[in-house]
């Protein structure tokens, strides 16, 4: 049996540990504090659930939240949460497949996308790689995660040859399919330049 001296530094140092780990966890005693955390859940209220963690307040500047955004969270001295934004999670823009046929036509960007959480930016010139593009040709399809909930339309630029210089632009949300109209004066490329709409 250890001598009473050494028991109770054994019991001293045991009790200075614990007290260590609960101020640790404890926003009381440690202060705020901020981490990274993955959205499970936007509750539709301006919370969100994230790492477990429920209704976390979202700031105003974070908007369009959605499950597996990567954000920062921020914790107060008295425990409550708020959700300060979305951080980012890669370089931005990402390239589009084009369907069989079609390329860029040599000049402006490559058809690509950029995801602001729910947002998504498309931009890029599309041309034919033989002479025109067909009245509801198929461009390209969206990947699934990017595809809007209901079927949008645009006003996108085209070649100049005709005035004014715009086609038909639109997005078949259940396929992801991106089709062009127009039904004379067949542009030789068209633009995605501007195009955005939420998921």
């Amino acid at each position: 049996m250890k001598p009473a001296p050494s028991i109770n530094r054994d019991l001293a140092a045991a009790i200075a540990r614990r007290a260590q780990r609960v101020g640790e966890e404890s926003p009381s005693v440690r202060g705020s504090d901020w981490r990274t955390a993955t959205v499970t859940a936007d509750n539709g209220d301006g919370t969100v659930d994230a790492d477990g963690i429920e209704s976390i307040r979202c700031m105003e500047s974070y908007v369009l939240p959605a499950a597996g955004d990567v954000i920062r969270i921020d914790q107060s001295s008295n425990g409550n949460w708020v959700a300060v934004g979305r951080l980012a999670t890669s370089s931005g823009w990402t390239s589009l497949t084009l369907a069989a046929g079609f390329q860029n036509p040599g000049h402006g960007y490559t058809a690509s996308y950029l995801r602001e959480g729910r947002r998504i930016w498309l931009r890029g010139r599309v041309g034919p790689t033989a002479g025109t593009i067909a009245d509801g040709a198929t461009l390209l399809t969206l990947p699934a995660a990017i595809r809007p909930s209901e079927t949008a339309a645009w006003a996108v630029t085209r070649d100049a040859s005709v005035f004014p210089a715009v086609v038909r632009l639109e997005i078949v949300p259940t396929t992801g399919v991106l089709r062009t109209y127009q039904s004379s004066n067949l542009p030789l490329w068209v633009g995605l330049d501007g195009i955005s709409y939420t998921i």
